[in-house]
């Protein structure tokens, strides 16, 4: 007889709206990487899909837990990948995750930690985009930065689940 299964130790909040260009890159990679994961590591993550991140999504994460949030960001070079801790996020002023429209990054951050009674533990993967308007396809920085998009978050994900790369 088996017991439950463990909670996952990674939760990935992609966001972003697949109809919104490059804003949906998050959606589009992990479209494309999930299916490539080996067993052990997915064996360790939650996938949550979001238009906007919202302080639900971080704040009833489970014990143990760490979140990867993977997200478009305005600010830097197109095509540019852009991985920090949460904390260290908050507090950049070089680049903004697209989809915090309705609170910015830092207060979704703070009151998710407020509920969650403690810091969230956790990264973000970001990727700088140049075109959000509805109706656009992925722009071709984009696209052509996928690759390493994908790579950097499949690396997050093993950090922070405690998965030696190629395990």
């Amino acid at each position: 007889m088996t017991g439950p299964l463990p909670p996952p130790y990674v939760r990935i909040v992609a966001c972003g709206n697949a109809d919104r260009g490059d804003d949906g890159v998050a959606v589009a990679a992990l479209a494309t990487l999930l299916p490539t994961l080996s067993r052990d590591l997915l064996a360790t993550i939650e996938v949550r899909r979001c238009e906007e991140l919202r302080v639900d999504d971080l704040a009833d994460l489970p014990e143990g837990t760490a979140c990867l949030v993977v997200d478009a960001v305005a600010g830097p070079p197109p095509g540019t990948v852009i991985r920090r801790g949460l904390e260290d996020l908050a507090s950049d002023l070089t680049c903004t995750p697209r989809s915090s429209h309705q609170l910015p990054f830092d207060i979704v951050l703070g009151l998710a930690g407020v509920l969650h009674g403690g810091p969230i533990r956790g990264s973000f993967v970001g990727l700088a985009g140049q075109g959000f308007g509805y109706g656009s396809p992925l722009s071709r920085a984009v696209r052509s930065a996928l690759p390493a998009f994908r790579d950097a978050i499949e690396a997050e994900a093993r950090a922070l689940a405690g998965i030696r790369p190629g395990a």
